[in-house]
């Protein structure tokens, strides 16, 4: 049994104190992702999309893909947030592991021995930590990036052009080699235990939900205040807003 398991475990007890059944023990449902992280996921899903339309917008400045971008960093910054202070599910330190625990969860997953997690499991773990790198690293470029003509990014000036050019390069290949990708597998992924593992992973992002198993991880996922979310959501837009006019720049700058 894991650490973090034993941590989590007192309060996954389908007992109250006094022996009798509690509600969520009668169900065949438990909790598995709180509030705050499914919102999260679908904000960055519908903030990337439209980041992606909004780059072949009639918009000279990019008002909107600029904007677009701040609240991808916002919620990025956010989910670091939430994933030290968030629900046991939610948290790093219950599903963060090592590329050769993610290596050897998919080898038994081929064998069809792999076991079941209410959480990420290893491989999904590792997903997840390089979709918020990829998300980062894209909005950070951005930030440096220059067409040359009208857009630019608050810290484009600061940099020069060369540097600023070399940045909307990167900016835009990275786009199509990271996170399109990584989008692209996490999709598949998804798909592939939704329709081949018979495990509603998608519905579970929706409902909070999955169907009550021996998992490996947690019986139920545990905390995910609304109020701490709050708080995580303000501390990473101030963080943002911050950081940006700390150093000089301007939101919505052009040239």
């Amino acid at each position: 049994m894991s650490e973090q398991r034993s941590a989590y475990e007192p309060y996954s007890e389908p007992f109250a104190e006094d022996g009798r059944e509690t509600e969520s023990a009668k169900s065949d449902v438990v909790r598995a992702w709180d509030l705050p992280t499914r919102l999260f996921k679908w904000s960055l899903v519908a903030l990337i999309i439209t980041a992606w339309v909004s780059s072949s917008f009639n918009d000279p400045n990019m008002t909107v893909h600029k904007a677009t971008g701040y609240g991808v960093l916002v919620l990025v910054v956010y989910r670091i947030l939430w994933g030290l202070f968030g629900s046991s599910t939610a948290r790093f330190s219950g599903f963060v592991r090592s590329p050769a625990a993610a290596w050897t969860y998919l080898k038994a997953l081929r064998r069809n021995s792999a076991e079941r997690y209410l959480g990420h499991n290893p491989a999904g773990g590792l997903m997840v930590v390089g979709l918020l790198v990829a998300c980062g690293v894209q909005v950070l470029l951005g930030m440096f990036s220059s067409d040359g003509v009208t857009a630019s990014g608050p810290f484009a000036e600061q940099v020069g052009d060369t540097v600023s050019n070399w940045a909307a390069s990167i900016h835009s290949a990275w786009f199509y080699l990271a996170i399109l990708t990584l989008v692209g597998l996490h999709i598949v992924a998804n798909f592939y235990y939704q329709f081949v593992k018979r495990e509603n992973l998608i519905g579970a992002m929706i409902t909070g939900r999955k169907r009550r198993e021996a998992y490996v991880d947690y019986k139920e996922a545990r905390g995910g205040s609304l109020a701490v979310a709050a708080v995580c959501l303000l501390i990473a837009s101030g963080l943002v807003y911050g950081a940006v006019t700390l150093f000089g720049g301007s939101f919505f700058s052009s040239i």
